[in-house]
């Protein structure tokens, strides 16, 4: 499941949809592939049919005794592909009803029905790593993929214009039910991020604090870095292109004395958390 996971990412670094299958044999890797539908122009590229074909130039038409793994649950155009190849057993990480359930365009016919009217003895293991390749279908994480896949200083740059412009006015539009803010500037700009970005002191637990500066370690879900993993890029870049100055700009709504910034030697996914810091400017 991890090559299969791998294949899903080349899939979206080259800006196809995010699914990667492996077809094994006696604990040997016989083939492994990612849907191309895009870059094919190809509605039926998708990633188990591209396996199993790439299977059968080394095996020949009958795949029996192999097994499919599978970053999501296939489709009914592939689930009869596995059945017309003969593959004995497959697993998947994702399924087609968590899929439905996100909102995500599905038909409606797992393959576990699928292979019962087709009266086919296949074997199925299901959410085998399921929370990593839960995060390949993400809407959140999608987003951020499309945002960032080429993107050049100039698309960054602009970017981060739209992050501030879109923080501030957020900001502005929920002023009156931000009861955290008071005197206390430090602790209401803290309370602030954690509302704005929707964590918990939990996830982002401080770890110093002063009169001047809080530092706190984030650990919450961020949509930014499993993108930047997913497409390969450094987040000690993407971060501070992308969104220190739209953060930097909320807190200081709160007080322009106020401070955003992140401690790059301590930035995930290098390390295990984001080491950020909200900080007073003298006067």
């Amino acid at each position: 499941m991890k090559l299969a996971l791998e294949e899903a990412k080349i899939s979206l670094r080259e800006g196809n949809n995010g699914f990667g299958a492996v077809i094994i044999k006696d604990e040997q890797i016989i083939s492994s592939a990612h849907d191309t539908e895009d870059t094919d122009d190809d509605s039926t590229s998708h990633a188990e049919i591209n396996a199993i074909k790439e299977a059968s130039k080394k095996l020949g038409k009958k795949l029996t005794g192999c097994i499919l793994v599978s970053t999501h649950e296939p489709c009914p155009m592939c689930a009869t592909a596995v059945v017309w190849s003969g593959i004995s057993e497959i697993a998947y990480g994702y399924s087609i009803k968590e899929a439905i359930k996100q909102g995500r365009k599905r038909i409606e016919l797992t393959c576990c029905e699928l292979f019962k009217r087709a009266s086919a003895n296949i074997k199925i293991h299901e959410n085998i790593l399921s929370r990593e390749c839960s995060i390949l279908y993400r809407k959140d994480v999608r987003i951020e993929i499309e945002k960032l896949r080429n993107a050049n200083d100039q698309i960054l740059n602009e970017l981060n214009t739209d992050s501030i412009n879109r923080r501030v006015k957020w900001f502005y539009e929920n002023r009156e039910r931000f009861e955290f803010i008071n005197d206390n500037i430090l602790d209401s700009g803290y309370k602030l991020l954690l509302n704005r970005f929707n964590i918990t002191e939990d996830e982002a637990p401080i770890v110093e604090k002063s009169e001047r500066k809080i530092v706190f370690h984030s650990k919450n879900f961020c949509p930014t870095l499993e993108a930047c993993k997913i497409l390969g890029l450094d987040t000690r870049v993407i971060c501070k292109k992308l969104n220190e100055n739209s953060t930097d700009t909320l807190i200081r709504q709160i007080n322009p004395q106020l401070r955003f910034s992140r401690n790059y030697e301590k930035l995930r996914p290098y390390t295990e958390y984001c080491e950020e810091i909200i900080s007073m400017e003298e006067k």
